[in-house]
């Protein structure tokens, strides 16, 4: 089974998100932050990014992993996937965050919703 969509999706999600918070933080409020201080935020993201996205992606691979042995087809795969997301995205600011960040609850989402849009889904590994 190819798991690179899985993979693909959940870092891109990860990587790029706060890089969208960092550059829409800049433009808002024209803080220019010192490098380091932006470094140091992204490594933060990344790490609890990371830490809070694992429960939801458990269950996103148990989704994943039944979807390829069912042979759904893939437009319909893909957006189960997407919403599991999404669902998971909203859980995971509403329980760990109080909903006190929607903001970047939203930027979230809107990323990957995104990359899980532009991504190709192919469950069986070409040969």
């Amino acid at each position: 089974m190819n798991w690179n969509y899985l993979f693909k999706h959940w870092f891109s999600t990860i990587v790029f998100t706060p890089i969208l918070i960092e550059i829409l933080e800049y433009l808002e409020s024209k803080n220019y932050a010192s490098i380091n201080e932006s470094l140091l935020l992204y490594f933060l993201m990344l790490v609890f990014g990371f830490i809070f996205s694992i429960p939801t992606y458990i269950i996103y691979s148990i989704v994943y992993y039944i979807l390829a042995k069912k042979n759904i087809n893939n437009y319909t795969s893909k957006l189960l996937l997407i919403t599991i997301t999404v669902v998971g995205i909203l859980g995971s600011f509403y329980i760990f965050f109080n909903n006190r960040e929607p903001k970047i609850g939203l930027q979230y989402i809107a990323i990957s919703i995104f990359f899980g849009c532009l991504m190709p889904l192919k469950f069986k590994k070409e040969q």
